[in-house]
């Protein structure tokens, strides 16, 4: 009897119908995004990082595809925006604003993010030595409070 064969089926099927139901937050045009990876940084190469790397799941300027939505990093988080969300960055106060880079600061020199998962299927949003340093220098310069 070859019942499994049907149901490994359904089952290949349902993972990506259900990755492209998924709610997500619609599109926001490409100049959105650049105007808030403009309020988060005034460098253009960490602009640019985020933008590659982080934007489609951190932020409602990117659309996080299919496969985000159904990888187990993407839905132990709850998700990616209601974590860190970059199109709400100028709404975060100074704390908020301090734990975020502090938790990226973390993520970024542990390698967690973007998430191996994530990256897996996405090779553009793997980051570079250099982009990791550029993040990380990032982070570290503005977690500092000022005085």
């Amino acid at each position: 009897m070859k019942t499994s064969f049907p149901i490994a089926w359904l089952f290949a099927l349902a993972v990506p119908i259900v990755g492209c139901s998924s709610s997500q937050e619609t599109t926001a045009p490409e100049a959105t995004a650049f105007s808030s990876a403009k309020a988060v940084s005034t460098d253009p190469q960490v602009r640019a990082i985020l933008e590659s790397s982080c934007y489609e799941c951190h932020s409602t300027a990117g659309s996080a595809p299919w496969y985000a939505s159904v990888s187990p990093t993407y839905l132990a988080a709850n998700s990616a925006r209601g974590v860190l969300n970059f199109s709400d960055w100028q709404t975060y106060n100074a704390q908020k604003r301090s734990a975020a880079l502090k938790s990226i600061e973390h993520s970024v020199s542990a390698g967690s993010m973007p998430p191996g998962d994530y990256t897996l299927f996405d090779h553009s949003a793997r980051l570079t030595d250099d982009e990791k340093q550029a993040l990380l220098k990032w982070a570290s310069q503005s977690a500092v409070p000022a005085h």
